[in-house]
């Protein structure tokens, strides 16, 4: 059964936020003397670190989306919710500015949207069929 074009894409927004975490955690290594001088809340190695898991779960879930794998679409699942998890936990653990706070709103809306899409892709019949297979 040929891939339904909404994982294609699904696949491919996966990995453009892999590459995405990745180039951050890279950045991070980078710049870890200037993220040191700055007053965050948590060291930067969390953020480093956390960017570089993310990019390395996300390459592997986009793999599995790609090949139709099962534990690709799950991984999906699980991966975009935990994602929009730790988001919020920073946001509302870790965040000093109030930008955050002033921007929250959006944010919801975009996190809703976003676990929207995904666990509408991953959820049709059709998809889960190809899924199964």
């Amino acid at each position: 059964m040929p891939r339904p074009l909404s994982v294609t894409f699904l696949a491919l927004t996966v990995l453009c936020l892999a590459v995405f975490n990745l180039f951050g955690a890279v950045s991070g290594v980078q710049r870890y003397a200037f993220l040191r001088t700055l007053p965050l809340a948590v060291s930067p190695a969390y953020l480093i670190a956390s960017r570089a898991a993310w990019g390395i779960v996300f390459s592997v879930v986009a793999l599995g989306l790609w090949r139709l794998k099962q534990w690709g679409r799950l991984g999906a699942l699980a991966a975009f919710s935990l994602y929009a998890a730790q988001a919020w936990f920073d946001r509302l653990v870790l965040s000093r500015s109030d930008f955050a706070r002033t921007t929250a709103p959006y944010a919801l809306g975009v996190s809703l949207v976003g676990l929207a899409l995904v666990w509408g892709i991953l959820f049709r019949r059709k998809v889960k069929q190809c899924f199964s297979a």
